[in-house]
Protein backbone atom coordinates (compact mmCIF):
# COMPACT_ATOMS: atom_id res chain seq x y z
CA UNK A 1 0.00 0.00 0.00
CA UNK A 2 3.08 2.39 0.67
CA UNK A 3 4.63 1.70 -2.53
CA UNK A 4 1.77 2.29 -4.39
CA UNK A 5 1.21 5.61 -2.67
CA UNK A 6 4.53 6.36 -3.30
CA UNK A 7 4.56 5.27 -6.96
CA UNK A 8 1.62 7.95 -7.47
CA UNK A 9 3.08 10.97 -5.44
CA UNK A 10 6.28 10.13 -8.28
CA UNK A 11 3.72 10.54 -10.96
CA UNK A 12 1.98 13.96 -9.76
CA UNK A 13 5.83 15.04 -9.09
CA UNK A 14 6.36 13.92 -12.58
CA UNK A 15 3.70 15.20 -14.92
CA UNK A 16 1.85 18.38 -12.85
CA UNK A 17 0.21 20.01 -14.97
CA UNK A 18 -1.47 16.82 -16.98
CA UNK A 19 -2.71 15.68 -13.24
CA UNK A 20 -4.30 18.98 -12.53
CA UNK A 21 -5.99 19.42 -16.18
CA UNK A 22 -7.67 16.28 -15.43
CA UNK A 23 -8.42 17.09 -12.11
CA UNK A 24 -10.24 20.29 -13.43
CA UNK A 25 -11.98 18.65 -16.06
CA UNK A 26 -13.12 16.34 -13.85
CA UNK A 27 -14.62 18.94 -11.53
CA UNK A 28 -15.89 21.06 -14.04
CA UNK A 29 -18.05 17.84 -15.66
CA UNK A 30 -19.34 17.02 -11.63
CA UNK A 31 -20.67 20.63 -11.36
CA UNK A 32 -22.23 20.57 -14.95
CA UNK A 33 -23.96 17.31 -13.95
CA UNK A 34 -25.22 18.75 -10.82
CA UNK A 35 -26.64 22.04 -12.09
CA UNK A 36 -28.41 19.79 -15.29
CA UNK A 37 -29.85 17.29 -12.45
CA UNK A 38 -31.20 20.49 -10.69
CA UNK A 39 -32.87 21.92 -13.61
CA UNK A 40 -33.81 18.43 -14.70
CA UNK A 41 -32.29 18.63 -18.34
CA UNK A 42 -28.95 19.01 -19.89
CA UNK A 43 -30.10 22.10 -21.26
CA UNK A 44 -30.51 24.79 -18.97
CA UNK A 45 -33.46 26.71 -19.54
CA UNK A 46 -34.64 29.80 -18.30
CA UNK A 47 -37.09 29.13 -15.15
CA UNK A 48 -39.68 31.81 -14.89
CA UNK A 49 -39.94 33.08 -11.05
CA UNK A 50 -43.09 33.29 -9.45
CA UNK A 51 -41.60 36.05 -6.83
CA UNK A 52 -40.44 39.24 -7.21
CA UNK A 53 -37.03 39.23 -8.59
CA UNK A 54 -36.39 42.83 -10.24
CA UNK A 55 -35.99 46.19 -9.13
CA UNK A 56 -35.96 50.00 -10.33
CA UNK A 57 -33.86 52.08 -8.65
CA UNK A 58 -34.44 55.01 -10.40
CA UNK A 59 -38.44 55.85 -9.98
CA UNK A 60 -41.17 58.37 -9.31
CA UNK A 61 -44.72 59.13 -8.01
CA UNK A 62 -45.68 60.00 -11.83
CA UNK A 63 -43.22 59.48 -13.79
CA UNK A 64 -42.96 55.86 -15.89
CA UNK A 65 -40.34 54.10 -17.63
CA UNK A 66 -39.49 55.34 -21.50
CA UNK A 67 -37.70 53.64 -23.77
CA UNK A 68 -38.43 56.17 -26.79
CA UNK A 69 -41.83 55.03 -27.85
CA UNK A 70 -44.90 55.53 -26.47
CA UNK A 71 -44.60 58.35 -23.45
CA UNK A 72 -47.29 57.54 -20.11
CA UNK A 73 -50.18 60.31 -20.21
CA UNK A 74 -51.36 61.95 -16.96
CA UNK A 75 -54.75 63.40 -16.52
CA UNK A 76 -55.50 64.09 -13.10
CA UNK A 77 -58.30 65.71 -11.88
CA UNK A 78 -59.17 68.36 -9.23
CA UNK A 79 -62.20 69.89 -7.77
CA UNK A 80 -60.24 73.13 -6.09
CA UNK A 81 -60.32 76.26 -8.52
CA UNK A 82 -56.83 78.34 -8.62
CA UNK A 83 -53.24 77.43 -9.78
CA UNK A 84 -52.61 73.27 -9.19
CA UNK A 85 -48.84 72.52 -8.60
CA UNK A 86 -48.00 68.89 -9.23
CA UNK A 87 -44.90 67.54 -6.60
CA UNK A 88 -43.09 65.10 -9.01
CA UNK A 89 -40.67 62.75 -6.92
CA UNK A 90 -37.48 61.28 -8.75
CA UNK A 91 -35.95 58.45 -6.68
CA UNK A 92 -33.00 56.65 -6.07
CA UNK A 93 -35.01 52.93 -5.04
CA UNK A 94 -38.17 51.18 -6.09
CA UNK A 95 -41.19 52.59 -5.74
CA UNK A 96 -42.76 49.12 -4.05
CA UNK A 97 -39.40 49.09 -1.68
CA UNK A 98 -38.09 51.83 0.43
CA UNK A 99 -34.60 49.70 0.80
CA UNK A 100 -33.94 48.88 -2.49
CA UNK A 101 -31.95 51.84 -3.19
CA UNK A 102 -28.95 52.09 -5.75
CA UNK A 103 -25.60 51.31 -4.87
CA UNK A 104 -23.93 53.81 -6.50
CA UNK A 105 -24.85 57.71 -6.90
CA UNK A 106 -26.95 58.30 -10.09
CA UNK A 107 -26.64 61.51 -12.05
CA UNK A 108 -29.33 62.51 -14.25
CA UNK A 109 -31.15 65.66 -16.27
CA UNK A 110 -34.40 66.69 -14.96
CA UNK A 111 -36.42 68.82 -17.99
CA UNK A 112 -40.18 70.33 -17.97
CA UNK A 113 -41.99 71.93 -20.90
CA UNK A 114 -45.40 73.25 -22.23
CA UNK A 115 -46.69 70.79 -24.47
CA UNK A 116 -49.86 70.65 -26.87
CA UNK A 117 -51.51 67.77 -28.39
CA UNK A 118 -51.60 67.70 -31.81
CA UNK A 119 -53.54 64.94 -33.16
CA UNK A 120 -51.77 62.01 -31.59
CA UNK A 121 -48.49 63.74 -30.57
CA UNK A 122 -47.47 65.72 -28.02
CA UNK A 123 -45.30 69.31 -29.44
CA UNK A 124 -43.78 72.08 -27.97
CA UNK A 125 -46.06 75.28 -27.74
CA UNK A 126 -44.91 78.46 -29.25
CA UNK A 127 -47.19 81.06 -27.59
CA UNK A 128 -49.31 81.01 -24.70
CA UNK A 129 -52.25 83.55 -24.84
CA UNK A 130 -51.93 85.64 -21.31
CA UNK A 131 -55.19 86.13 -18.62
CA UNK A 132 -55.53 89.85 -19.84
CA UNK A 133 -52.45 91.48 -19.53
CA UNK A 134 -51.07 88.87 -17.39
CA UNK A 135 -48.94 85.88 -18.54
CA UNK A 136 -50.17 82.36 -17.58
CA UNK A 137 -48.80 80.75 -14.57
CA UNK A 138 -46.89 77.51 -15.79
CA UNK A 139 -43.30 77.18 -13.64
CA UNK A 140 -41.13 74.14 -12.44
CA UNK A 141 -39.48 74.58 -8.93
CA UNK A 142 -36.65 72.22 -7.21
CA UNK A 143 -38.16 71.97 -3.66
CA UNK A 144 -36.37 68.60 -2.25
CA UNK A 145 -32.76 67.71 -2.29
CA UNK A 146 -31.37 63.97 -1.37
CA UNK A 147 -34.71 64.43 1.17
CA UNK A 148 -33.64 67.52 2.37
CA UNK A 149 -36.11 70.56 1.84
CA UNK A 150 -34.92 73.11 -0.80
CA UNK A 151 -36.62 75.75 -2.24
CA UNK A 152 -35.31 77.09 -5.15
CA UNK A 153 -36.01 79.65 -7.60
CA UNK A 154 -39.00 78.76 -9.78
CA UNK A 155 -38.35 78.77 -13.84
CA UNK A 156 -41.21 80.06 -15.78
CA UNK A 157 -42.48 78.06 -18.73
CA UNK A 158 -45.16 80.69 -20.18
CA UNK A 159 -42.71 81.95 -22.84
CA UNK A 160 -41.48 84.87 -20.81
CA UNK A 161 -38.17 85.38 -21.63
CA UNK A 162 -38.65 83.18 -24.98
CA UNK A 163 -38.99 79.95 -23.38
CA UNK A 164 -41.50 77.53 -22.76
CA UNK A 165 -39.11 74.51 -20.87
CA UNK A 166 -36.57 74.44 -18.22
CA UNK A 167 -33.66 71.59 -17.60
CA UNK A 168 -32.16 71.25 -13.86
CA UNK A 169 -28.97 69.67 -15.99
CA UNK A 170 -26.70 68.55 -12.63
CA UNK A 171 -29.13 66.81 -10.66
CA UNK A 172 -28.31 63.42 -8.69
CA UNK A 173 -29.02 61.01 -6.09
CA UNK A 174 -26.09 60.22 -3.84
CA UNK A 175 -26.31 56.18 -3.20
CA UNK A 176 -25.98 53.82 -0.35
CA UNK A 177 -29.03 54.59 0.98
CA UNK A 178 -32.87 55.82 0.07
CA UNK A 179 -32.79 59.52 -1.42
CA UNK A 180 -35.34 61.43 -2.99
CA UNK A 181 -35.65 64.56 -5.22
CA UNK A 182 -38.77 66.60 -5.85
CA UNK A 183 -39.89 69.53 -8.35
CA UNK A 184 -43.06 70.79 -8.33
CA UNK A 185 -44.50 72.41 -11.81
CA UNK A 186 -47.55 74.51 -11.44
CA UNK A 187 -50.46 74.90 -14.06
CA UNK A 188 -52.00 78.06 -14.64
CA UNK A 189 -55.84 78.53 -12.93
CA UNK A 190 -57.68 79.19 -16.06
CA UNK A 191 -56.07 75.54 -17.76
CA UNK A 192 -57.41 73.96 -14.80
CA UNK A 193 -60.83 75.46 -15.39
CA UNK A 194 -61.23 73.79 -18.41
CA UNK A 195 -63.26 70.49 -18.49
CA UNK A 196 -60.99 69.58 -21.63
CA UNK A 197 -56.84 70.03 -20.88
CA UNK A 198 -55.15 72.39 -23.36
CA UNK A 199 -51.84 72.54 -22.31
CA UNK A 200 -49.79 69.97 -20.89
CA UNK A 201 -46.19 69.61 -18.99
CA UNK A 202 -44.17 67.06 -20.51
CA UNK A 203 -41.25 65.87 -17.56
CA UNK A 204 -38.49 63.66 -18.41
CA UNK A 205 -35.65 62.66 -15.75
CA UNK A 206 -32.84 60.84 -17.98
CA UNK A 207 -29.91 59.64 -16.06
CA UNK A 208 -26.12 59.85 -17.56
CA UNK A 209 -24.38 56.91 -19.55
CA UNK A 210 -22.20 56.62 -16.50
CA UNK A 211 -25.00 56.36 -13.71
CA UNK A 212 -26.70 53.55 -16.27
CA UNK A 213 -23.85 51.32 -16.28
CA UNK A 214 -22.82 51.75 -12.49
CA UNK A 215 -26.49 50.99 -11.88
CA UNK A 216 -27.56 48.18 -13.87
CA UNK A 217 -31.33 48.61 -15.50
CA UNK A 218 -32.01 52.13 -15.22
CA UNK A 219 -33.76 54.11 -17.41
CA UNK A 220 -35.31 57.53 -18.75
CA UNK A 221 -38.49 58.10 -16.43
CA UNK A 222 -40.87 60.31 -18.54
CA UNK A 223 -44.48 61.44 -18.19
CA UNK A 224 -47.00 63.86 -20.21
CA UNK A 225 -49.25 65.32 -17.72
CA UNK A 226 -52.67 67.51 -17.63
CA UNK A 227 -54.65 68.77 -15.05
CA UNK A 228 -58.64 70.07 -15.67
CA UNK A 229 -61.69 70.22 -12.85
CA UNK A 230 -63.38 67.85 -15.91
CA UNK A 231 -66.70 68.60 -15.10
CA UNK A 232 -68.06 66.84 -17.77
CA UNK A 233 -65.80 63.42 -16.63
CA UNK A 234 -68.12 61.80 -14.63
CA UNK A 235 -66.27 60.29 -11.43
CA UNK A 236 -65.55 56.63 -10.77
CA UNK A 237 -62.55 54.00 -10.05
CA UNK A 238 -61.71 51.00 -12.21
CA UNK A 239 -58.87 48.26 -12.37
CA UNK A 240 -57.91 46.46 -15.34
CA UNK A 241 -54.34 44.29 -15.69
CA UNK A 242 -51.68 45.73 -18.10
CA UNK A 243 -50.93 42.58 -19.30
CA UNK A 244 -53.17 39.47 -21.28
CA UNK A 245 -52.52 35.60 -21.91
CA UNK A 246 -49.33 33.89 -19.72
CA UNK A 247 -46.11 34.02 -22.09
CA UNK A 248 -44.04 33.47 -18.93
CA UNK A 249 -44.60 36.36 -17.04
CA UNK A 250 -43.58 36.50 -13.53
CA UNK A 251 -46.29 38.21 -12.38
CA UNK A 252 -49.45 40.62 -13.42
CA UNK A 253 -50.15 44.71 -12.78
CA UNK A 254 -53.16 45.27 -11.83
CA UNK A 255 -53.72 49.10 -12.71
CA UNK A 256 -56.35 50.94 -10.90
CA UNK A 257 -56.97 54.50 -11.56
CA UNK A 258 -59.90 57.08 -11.67
CA UNK A 259 -61.53 60.34 -10.45
CA UNK A 260 -63.86 60.93 -7.02
CA UNK A 261 -63.10 59.23 -3.45
CA UNK A 262 -64.55 56.48 -2.15
CA UNK A 263 -64.00 52.72 -2.08
CA UNK A 264 -62.86 49.56 -4.59
CA UNK A 265 -62.40 46.00 -4.05
CA UNK A 266 -59.68 43.88 -5.04
CA UNK A 267 -59.94 40.26 -5.17
CA UNK A 268 -57.88 37.24 -6.72
CA UNK A 269 -57.58 33.63 -6.95
CA UNK A 270 -55.13 32.73 -3.72
CA UNK A 271 -55.16 29.53 -4.93
CA UNK A 272 -52.98 30.71 -7.84
CA UNK A 273 -51.45 34.28 -6.72
CA UNK A 274 -50.15 36.71 -4.09
CA UNK A 275 -50.41 40.56 -3.79
CA UNK A 276 -47.06 42.10 -3.61
CA UNK A 277 -46.20 42.42 0.08
CA UNK A 278 -44.25 45.43 -0.64
CA UNK A 279 -47.77 47.33 -1.72
CA UNK A 280 -49.14 46.06 1.58
CA UNK A 281 -46.74 47.56 3.84
CA UNK A 282 -46.82 50.80 2.11
CA UNK A 283 -50.69 51.41 1.44
CA UNK A 284 -51.72 49.03 4.56
CA UNK A 285 -52.00 49.36 8.28
CA UNK A 286 -48.31 49.82 9.05
CA UNK A 287 -47.81 52.57 6.24
CA UNK A 288 -50.83 54.93 4.81
CA UNK A 289 -53.44 52.89 6.26
CA UNK A 290 -55.90 52.93 3.16
CA UNK A 291 -55.50 49.59 2.30
CA UNK A 292 -57.82 47.07 4.44
CA UNK A 293 -56.80 43.83 5.97
CA UNK A 294 -56.98 40.47 3.47
CA UNK A 295 -60.58 38.65 4.13
CA UNK A 296 -62.39 35.79 2.79
CA UNK A 297 -64.67 36.20 -0.87
CA UNK A 298 -67.91 34.81 0.38
CA UNK A 299 -68.90 34.31 -3.01
CA UNK A 300 -65.57 32.42 -4.71
CA UNK A 301 -63.94 29.50 -2.80
CA UNK A 302 -60.16 30.05 -2.35
CA UNK A 303 -60.40 34.12 -3.74
CA UNK A 304 -59.54 36.94 -1.21
CA UNK A 305 -60.73 40.58 -0.60
CA UNK A 306 -58.62 43.45 0.37
CA UNK A 307 -60.48 46.91 -0.08
CA UNK A 308 -58.95 50.34 -1.16
CA UNK A 309 -59.50 53.72 0.09
CA UNK A 310 -59.23 55.94 -3.45
CA UNK A 311 -59.18 59.60 -3.71
CA UNK A 312 -58.01 61.36 -6.56
CA UNK A 313 -57.13 64.57 -4.94
CA UNK A 314 -54.46 62.65 -3.50
CA UNK A 315 -54.10 59.31 -6.22
CA UNK A 316 -55.49 59.16 -9.13
CA UNK A 317 -53.50 55.84 -9.95
CA UNK A 318 -51.80 52.70 -8.40
CA UNK A 319 -50.38 49.69 -9.61
CA UNK A 320 -50.52 46.38 -7.27
CA UNK A 321 -48.47 43.40 -8.63
CA UNK A 322 -49.64 40.53 -7.97
CA UNK A 323 -47.28 37.14 -8.45
CA UNK A 324 -47.63 33.57 -9.39
CA UNK A 325 -48.21 30.38 -7.07
CA UNK A 326 -47.84 28.38 -10.24
CA UNK A 327 -46.24 28.90 -13.47
CA UNK A 328 -49.51 27.97 -15.53
CA UNK A 329 -51.53 30.36 -13.43
CA UNK A 330 -53.09 33.32 -15.85
CA UNK A 331 -54.46 36.39 -14.58
CA UNK A 332 -57.49 36.67 -16.60
CA UNK A 333 -60.71 36.03 -14.47
CA UNK A 334 -58.17 34.95 -11.29
CA UNK A 335 -57.38 39.03 -10.45
CA UNK A 336 -60.12 41.50 -10.56
CA UNK A 337 -60.91 44.91 -9.22
CA UNK A 338 -64.61 46.13 -9.05
CA UNK A 339 -67.59 47.40 -6.65
CA UNK A 340 -66.35 50.91 -6.78
CA UNK A 341 -68.46 52.57 -4.03
CA UNK A 342 -68.03 56.82 -4.25
CA UNK A 343 -68.23 58.59 -0.81
CA UNK A 344 -70.62 60.43 -0.18
CA UNK A 345 -70.57 63.58 1.93
CA UNK A 346 -74.01 64.31 3.45
CA UNK A 347 -75.24 67.87 4.02
CA UNK A 348 -75.42 69.65 6.98
CA UNK A 349 -78.40 71.91 7.53
CA UNK A 350 -77.43 75.52 8.33
CA UNK A 351 -77.71 77.09 11.37
CA UNK A 352 -80.50 79.55 12.70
Amino acid sequence: MKERIKNIYKKIIKYPVTIWMLVSIIALAAVYVSYAAYNGTADVKRVVSTQATSVTVFSSNYLELYSNTEMAVKNLRTTTEGNFIVSITVCNYDQMDFNSYAKSQIDYEFKAELVKQDNNNYVPVTSVQKNGSDAKTFYVQKIMDDNQTSIGDQYTLNGNGGTFSYTFSNESLTGVNSYKDSFDICFDAAEVARDVPELFIRVTATPTEESRQLNSGISTLASIISISQGRSVETGWHGSLQETGNEEYDGYNLIIEGSGAGTIDILWDNTKFTMNPAFITLYGNTGKGILSLERDDDEREGWKIRTLEVNSMEDNRYVVQFYKKTNSATGAGNILCNHYVATVVEATEPEP
